[in-house]
């Protein structure tokens, strides 16, 4: 599976106006299918979370889930934005890679 990252400000905007949405407790998940043939992610945490090294923090976290979970799983081509919400800070692993899972889950179907 090959993944990049979403790069631009226009590939987000492109993802947040002709996606997809799921709404979780710690993520929002958008997603767009696309003609690629590999799959570009994008993460966000927005000013609202805190200073810059939790943001920073959060989306270590959000990667180190990606490579557990997503890589293994998904073979569609897809962009895919998650946006982190603020129980993503303090929210245990666990619960965040379970959650993360069952959305990705959804994109599938």
């Amino acid at each position: 599976m090959n993944a990049e990252k979403l790069k631009k400000s226009k590939e987000y905007k492109l993802v947040f106006t002709n996606g997809k949405k799921l709404n979780g407790k710690n993520f929002i998940l958008q997603f767009l299918n696309t003609d690629l043939s590999f799959t570009r992610i994008g993460i966000t945490a927005s000013k609202k979370l805190g200073n810059a090294t939790k943001r920073n923090f959060v989306k270590r976290r959000i990667r180190c889930l990606l490579k557990i979970i997503y890589f293994k799983k998904v073979d569609t081509s897809s962009d895919l934005v998650i946006v982190a919400k603020k129980g993503a800070l303090t929210e245990k692993f666990e619960n965040l890679s379970n959650e993360l899972n069952r959305l990705l889950k959804k994109i599938e179907n």
